[in-house]
């Protein structure tokens, strides 16, 4: 299945609410400058984006506190607005004005900052392949491992590289080597599943996160993307084709293990498939066979 990125805050959203945002507060100084010329009930903003992100935040795709700071914000701001509203046709003093004003302009600065760390963490895409860069990994892995520790929810890391980089990009221009990644890229988003990630970590190399899903399960997804980019080549512009193949490592995560362990993990395993010859994907296995034996025998239980 293609790869959603659904949790994303979107420039539409944005622009909706800051416009509907403009306009309650046009409606609140009119009520205090005009209000003979008011006839409908004074109503409190209702924030669409506000909404979205509390819903993001119990779906653990923004981080709590980014959320609380933004509904402190926005909450001083309806006391202060309520605190106007109930004096209409009062003369608005200059003090109150100016303090409405400025938590005004803090709530419009607190959704540029949330914006800016959306897009520069789990909401960035990558231009060129369409998955997601790298700039929100380490938080999104945190989330993950924090999960696996309290539920035991597990997850798998496959790192995934391009084989014979260096002779690519000796006998073809960066046109080709851009279609290659995309390629590669598009295989990716086939494979994994919506609630999966796939991230372009630059220069050939992908990373996967794979959510909900047993080592051996996720291993299988993985051989099977390895053995499709091996066969599939590239068809190029004007006739020809490129072949390419990929090494990939795949690790578990482990209780209490860092956040980025599994991922050291994986890159390690990765190296052993390329040593190797490529074309291959290598497991990384922290406990004997003996022992992974006997712990998918007790779970068949």
């Amino acid at each position: 299945m293609a790869v959603s990125y659904t949790n994303t805050l979107s420039i539409d959203m944005l622009l909706s609410d800051l416009t509907a945002l403009i306009a309650w507060h046009d409606d609140l100084l009119r009520r205090s400058f005009y209000p003979e010329s008011q006839t409908a009930a004074y109503a409190p903003p209702q924030s669409i984006l506000l909404a979205w992100c509390r819903t993001a935040r119990d779906n653990n795709t923004i981080e709590a506190q980014v959320v609380s700071r933004l509904e402190l914000v926005f909450d001083e701001l309806l006391s202060i607005a309520q605190s106007i509203a109930d004096n209409q046709g009062l003369t608005l003093p200059q003090e109150t004005y100016d303090i409405f004003s400025r938590q005004f302009n803090a709530y419009l600065e607190r959704l540029r900052q949330l914006y800016q760390e959306l897009a520069g963490t789990a909401g960035a895409i990558d231009l060129l392949t369409g998955l997601r860069t790298p700039a929100g990994l380490r938080a999104e892995l945190k989330r993950e491992q924090d999960r696996y520790d309290r539920k035991g929810t597990p997850f798998s890391i496959a790192s995934i590289a391009l084989d014979k980089l260096d002779h690519l990009k000796n006998n073809f221009d960066k046109s080709v080597i851009d279609a290659v990644y995309t390629s590669v890229a598009q295989m990716i988003a086939r494979t994994i599943r919506s609630f999966d990630d796939a991230y372009f970590m630059g220069e050939g190399e992908y990373l996967v996160v794979l959510k909900h899903v047993e080592f051996m399960d996720a291993c299988a997804v993985m051989d099977r993307l390895c053995a499709e980019i091996a066969q599939t080549p590239l068809a190029l512009t004007g006739g020809g084709s490129v072949a390419v193949t990929t090494s990939m490592g795949i690790a578990e995560a482990q209780h209490g293990e860092p956040p980025d362990g599994v991922l050291k993990h994986a890159k390690a395993a990765r190296l052993q498939a390329a040593s190797a010859g490529g074309n291959r994907t290598q497991e990384y296995h922290e406990k004997s066979a003996l022992e992974h034996f006997a712990r998918d025998m007790n779970r068949e239980r």
